[in-house]
């Protein structure tokens, strides 16, 4: 991976472009149920690259489902209170206005109306209640943004990278996924726990080299002029040579991940082979007891064989004329 490639991207820019993470790359140090929050499916994550997320409260239930049903359950009883006090003080306004006088039932109608609009707010405003002190947050802090907030710049999003390192990163991750989801792991043949420790932290080390890599390149971008002096243009010279030097270490790094992954490949596939024997071993005793029981079929076939020796004769002695 040379520095003269990364800074003058070819062809293949296009497809890098459309690549995106599996997954943010987060520090191995972290907790892992603090972990598992950041890298599960929807959580907001605030890149690296920009300021640390500002505090923010919601007191609703995480789950879509029970947030849209706490929220409409709330707007629909709230409103048919308001659509009862509305139209069951209609009469006595209407009376008071165009009559200068209510009526004594216009004005229990009124009364009675606003009794039960407040009676539906009340039950509302209870069950509102109820539902978020059952699936909301009663502290108002969502637990995945608490966690993205205080472990901010632990954790490496796609915005992060540029479309080549992001391309290096999603090789990684691939053949890291490729390890974890193998039959030889999940049977611990391999220690599961120790691997994937050692994974996480490959995956964490070869993020960090990467980010640093693409911020270094694009501040020399930044830093370069057409008009550089000797003495700058030897200095971007050597540094663009450190960079060469350690993008090829970090792609050989990677290039590893992925002939481990191979092998592990080639290693499931010869666990499961031997598991279909080993089914097909138990079968082996049935194959024996059947090949003996051969023997009696030979002797049901001589038995067979016999009656029709007896059935042949019976027809040929039919073929003689009587007498």
């Amino acid at each position: 991976m040379g520095d003269r490639d990364v800074d003058h991207p070819g062809s293949r820019h296009a497809a890098w472009a459309g690549v995106r993470l599996r997954r943010p790359a987060v520090d191995p140090a972290i907790p892992s149920a603090e972990r598992a929050l950041l890298t599960a499916p929807g959580t907001r994550l605030t890149p690296a690259c920009q300021g640390r997320p500002r505090r923010r409260r919601d007191y609703l239930p995480r789950d879509p489902e029970r947030r849209l049903a706490a929220v409409d359950g709330a707007a629909v009883g709230l409103t048919g209170a308001m659509m009862i006090a509305v139209f069951g003080t209609t009469p006595l306004a209407v009376g008071v206005l165009g009559l200068q006088a209510a009526t004594a039932w216009e004005t229990a109608s009124s009364h009675y109306a606003l009794l039960l609009a407040e009676i539906i707010a009340i039950i509302t405003i209870v069950v509102f209640g109820f539902r978020v002190a059952l699936f909301g947050q009663l502290t108002g802090k969502v637990p995945a943004e608490v966690a993205a907030r205080t472990h901010h710049g632990r954790y490496l999003t796609d915005q992060d990278f540029d479309a080549r390192h992001r391309a290096l990163l999603r090789r990684a991750q691939d053949a890291i996924d490729t390890v974890a989801s193998s039959q030889v792991c999940q049977d611990d043949l391999l220690d599961r726990a120790a691997v994937s420790t050692a994974l996480a932290g490959q995956e964490w080390d070869i993020a960090v080299a990467l980010r640093e890599q693409a911020r270094l390149r694009a501040r020399r971008a930044e830093l370069a002029t057409a008009s550089a002096g000797p003495a700058t243009a030897a200095l971007l010279r050597r540094q663009a040579r450190a960079a060469r030097l350690a993008g090829s270490s970090i792609a050989a790094r990677v290039e590893a991940l992925e002939r481990f992954a191979a092998e592990v490949r080639e290693t499931d596939a010869a666990y499961l082979d031997w598991q279909q024997a080993a089914r097909l071993a138990e079968l082996h005793g049935q194959h024996v007891d059947m090949l003996a029981r051969t023997a009696a079929d030979e002797h049901g076939i001589a038995d067979i064989e016999a009656m029709a020796r007896q059935a042949r004769a019976v027809r040929v002695a039919f073929r003689e004329p009587p007498g």
